[in-house]
């Protein structure tokens, strides 16, 4: 299993590299038939070959994720991260987001459930979850 340090820096790497446009790199932290739940209580996406056509929209969304903190688990499957997410197209869109990221033994993710309803979706400028570089 992996240990709390390594669950804790599994968002962190998650968010760098998915702002980064890496989504090759992102799906190696995930297992081949990994469950991702965005959010919950929608249908989730199964596998990775859906997981990549999620990830591909969502950086083409310009996608900016900023992990908070983070939580693990005694028994050592979870880690639980408050995360801001910000999507620039077509219309600014904040979202706030409490993720659960379940690890297989090999330390993958292997489930992820992202928690959030539409009082945690603001639009526009306004409630920006992390401000964009200005350019000089």
């Amino acid at each position: 299993m992996p240990d709390e340090a390594f669950r804790k820096e599994m968002a962190e790497e998650y968010a760098r590299l998915l702002n980064e446009g890496d989504v090759e790199g992102a799906l190696d932290l995930f297992t081949d038939d990994v469950v991702f739940e965005d959010p919950v209580g929608r249908p989730p996406t199964i596998g990775r070959e859906a997981l990549r056509r999620h990830l591909v929209m969502s950086v083409e969304n310009q996608v900016h994720e900023t992990p908070q903190e983070s939580v693990t688990s005694m028994c050592g499957r979870f880690v639980v991260t408050r995360t801001k997410v910000v999507l620039r197209t077509p219309a600014v869109m904040n979202f706030h987001i409490i993720g659960i990221v379940e690890f297989n033994e090999e330390g993958l993710g292997h489930h992820v459930r992202a928690f959030w309803g539409m009082t945690d979706l603001s639009l526009g400028e306004g409630r920006r979850a992390d401000p964009a570089p200005q350019a000089v």
